[in-house]
């Protein structure tokens, strides 16, 4: 008996107030649409990069030459610094910092930069050597500029540049320790297989085997140390910034989202004006 009287008070709510819920509605979508045509219309675009700075920083620790994922905090960061800059409309600024015109620097009305995850086998986030940076402007025709801009910036950075310049600095003396610790080995190698083949001693092929594993091992060091110096930039572009065609469109998402709130609203109005009638 409660449910049925509880579905009789509905009904008589809905038949009294949907014109005035329905009124409410439709101004939502009205004024949604307005809204969105006052909006000026901009281009969303997103580029992968990554940053070899936070690994200049390291490169004195020899641990820290051979971790598989490089951290890429310093130079998000940086962007999300600039992009606190975006935000406040300092254009002047702006131009200034990515060598940019004033006319390019007026058309960058926002600047992120987001780490990138993985998921692996146990389910767990784990951080990629890459981030993702996204860019807004209200002329599409600045995107390429606005990159060539952060290349600029992060190339003529002062912590970036020397941080940098100590790594070109540094890495050439590590590559010929490591050629002076394999010359070594290989000399101890030999004297060990002279050492079997005179007193075929089994501890002797074993000292061999290891020095061999060394070896390789180290020569793997210095391939990886060398591709580094020929790939690892203060920022390098994994992909370029799209260019579309067409603004990013957010009509719809304007529509639906004050409609949805104008009829929330005109259902709590609406309960207000039947609760009114029955006081």
């Amino acid at each position: 008996m409660q449910l049925l009287d509880i579905f009789k008070s509905t009904q008589k709510f809905i038949n009294n107030q949907w014109k005035f819920i329905l009124s409410l509605f439709l101004l939502g979508i009205f004024i949604g649409y307005i809204y969105d045509s006052m909006k000026e219309p901009y281009y969303e675009t997103n580029a992968l990069a990554t940053s070899g700075i936070s690994f200049f920083e390291g490169v004195v620790d020899h641990e820290d030459l051979w971790v598989p994922v490089i951290d890429q905090k310093v130079a998000i960061d940086i962007i999300n610094s600039l992009g606190d800059i975006v935000s406040k409309r300092e254009n002047t600024l702006i131009a200034e910092k990515l060598s940019l015109s004033e006319e390019v620097a007026n058309d960058l009305i926002f600047l992120e930069a987001e780490q990138l995850y993985d998921i692996d086998l146990e389910n767990r986030r784990q951080k990629l050597s890459h981030f993702q940076i996204t860019i807004r402007v209200l002329n599409n025709s600045s995107i390429d500029a606005i990159k060539d801009g952060l290349y600029y910036y992060f190339n003529n950075n002062h912590y970036a540049l020397k941080s940098f310049n100590l790594f070109k600095g540094q890495m050439p003396e590590m590559i010929l320790q490591i050629d002076n610790e394999i010359a070594a080995l290989k000399t101890l190698r030999n004297t060990e297989n002279h050492s079997k083949e005179s007193n075929s001693i089994s501890i002797a092929n074993n000292r061999s085997e290891v020095f061999q594993n060394q070896i390789i091992q180290l020569f793997e060091y210095k391939q990886s140390m060398e591709r580094n110096m020929m790939l690892f930039e203060p920022i390098s572009f994994l992909t370029e910034f799209p260019v579309y065609t067409y603004p990013k469109g957010r009509t719809s998402f304007r529509i639906i989202l004050l409609g949805f709130l104008f009829l929330v609203f005109g259902c709590f109005l609406a309960f207000l004006r039947e609760l009114k009638k029955m006081g």
